[in-house]
């Protein structure tokens, strides 16, 4: 099975510029970036540098990400002269490396000679520190609305003794409110140094476990500015910075339209998320069974988010599903945020959810069932067969933690085997979902033909196959036309 990663839409913070098939990520980042909640922190530090005289410090080290995020910067300051002194990188690597830089930049200015950009690109490699200390007196002298990045500190201060350092701080520091210009100074390392003479100061951090890379962006200062996420993920992905969209506090109200599925195949079950479907190898493979392993703590919405897509791109092609949900959402609960996206009859018809409450009225979707093992199991198997009769493919979808706090491990285990088994030769989907380390997820992890693993970091949503082994992806949820939509964004 290829456990090639799919191709992964820019995020929501900076329009991608190659075009999206499916049109899912343009929706995405629409709908995104109206949301009150989530903090853009590009156009955020964008913001805090259109104030004349802010100088902000991007730190961390070679290669996790300064200069992207710098260019990211750049890019949004639409009203402000750029300029790029770069004391590392040559123009021509720059934008090798960055493709995107004319389009981007040209859009932005208005203008459409790609050399204009070029002019805009210094190279200050070979520059004496004199050179480069009368270039920002120039720039500062001129009094017009600008923005200055330094990449880097290091090689603007190389060859300089104590005396060059203070002049070059002068320059950079002084007079900046009169001139009209602010700072972005992009250091290799933390620089102590600068901490007392700058406004905004941000670190950038990479960290690899098991394989797998995770990118931290972190703000330790930014003066006049509430900063409501100090920390947050991050990918380069496309040689972009890639903000990682936070999760959602809530369901959308507007996700009222019936979900438009994504088609199975011969020989796959669509998830209903063309990202998930290729970070799968094409999708679930018929008849196999998917182990959802959430490192604690993942908020019960995140889980139900994906789950609603999964489900209900497999009951509006025809498919039956049978919950037994978690004992964070009653039986009421998950129908009421299920039911607007397959359709009333198709739910009443395909879907049975368990219920332990003896209490609440019946339901034609709703699985009475009573806490005793065997009766429960001769319940479950009267009105599986019956709705197996009417629709061409079946799924269940069991939280196994539930499993094991109504029938105890030991009750639950040979059941449960023996109901996969049966499963597995008829082509069913079974999707099991587990945060506890108990015998049956085990024992269902043993059996797993897919295993991912969903955690949360700094308010986003990650996903990583372990079984296919895959990268890190933050997940992206939004809804297109009202409906239920999975993005995912490679962390490289």
């Amino acid at each position: 099975m290829s456990t090639s990663a799919p191709t992964s839409p820019s995020s929501p913070q900076v329009a991608t510029t190659e075009e999206v098939e499916t049109g899912t990520a343009d929706r995405l980042a629409n709908t995104l970036a109206e949301h009150p909640k989530i903090v853009d922190i590009v156009r955020l530090l964008s913001k805090f540098l259109q104030t004349p005289g802010h100088v902000l410090l991007v730190q961390g080290s070679p290669g996790s990400g300064k200069t992207s995020l710098a260019l990211e910067i750049l890019s949004t300051m639409e009203q402000s002269h750029k300029l790029y002194a770069s004391t590392r990188v040559s123009p021509v690597k720059l934008r090798k490396h960055f493709p995107w830089l004319d389009e981007v930049i040209d859009n932005m200015t208005g203008r459409t000679s790609k050399a204009t950009w070029i002019d805009e690109l210094h190279d200050l490699r070979r520059a004496e520190p004199d050179n480069i200390f009368n270039q920002i007196l120039r720039l500062k002298h001129s009094r017009r609305a600008a923005l200055l990045v330094i990449d880097s500190w290091e090689g603007a201060l190389r060859n300089t003794n104590e005396e060059g350092r203070r002049m070059m701080e002068s320059a950079i520091f002084s007079e900046l409110d009169e001139s009209g210009v602010s700072v972005v100074v992009v250091s290799e390392a933390r620089t102590g140094g600068l901490d007392y003479l700058v406004d905004g100061i941000v670190t950038l951090s990479a960290s690899e476990t098991e394989g797998r890379t995770l990118r931290t962006l972190e703000i330790h200062k930014l003066r006049g500015f509430k900063v409501s996420y100090p920390r947050l993920p991050f990918s380069l992905d496309k040689a972009r910075f890639n903000q990682l969209a936070p999760l959602p506090f809530q369901e959308d109200p507007l996700a009222s339209k019936t979900l438009a599925p994504v088609p199975h195949s011969t020989s796959f079950f669509s998830t209903g998320s063309r990202d998930l479907d290729s970070l799968l190898g094409g999708g679930i493979r018929k008849g196999a069974f998917v182990l959802f392993d959430l490192e604690s703590p993942v908020p019960p919405l995140g889980l139900r988010l994906l789950l609603n897509i999964i489900r209900a791109n497999f009951v509006k092609q025809g498919g039956a599903c049978f919950i037994v949900p978690s004992g964070t959402y009653s039986s009421q609960s998950v129908a009421e945020s299920l039911q607007p996206l397959v359709g009333e009859a198709a739910f009443n018809e395909r879907v049975r959810i368990t219920e332990y409450n003896s209490t609440l009225p019946d339901a034609k979707w709703r699985l009475p069932l009573k806490g005793e093992f065997v009766a429960d199991v001769n319940t479950f198997y009267k009105h599986w067969t019956a709705v197996a009769k009417t629709s061409p493919n079946m799924m269940l979808n069991v939280d196994l933690d539930k499993l094991v706090q109504v029938y105890g491990e030991d009750l639950a285990l040979p059941g449960f085997a023996g109901l996969g088994e049966g499963m597995r030769d008829v082509g069913a989907l079974n999707l099991g979902v587990a945060s506890r380390g108990t015998k049956v997820k085990e024992e269902f992890l043993r059996t797993a033909d897919y295993h991912l693993r969903i955690r949360m970091t700094d308010g986003s949503l990650l996903v990583c196959g372990v079984k296919p082994f895959t990268p890190l992806f933050g997940a992206r949820f939004g809804h297109g036309n009202g409906q239920p939509e999975l993005a995912l964004v490679e962390v490289v």
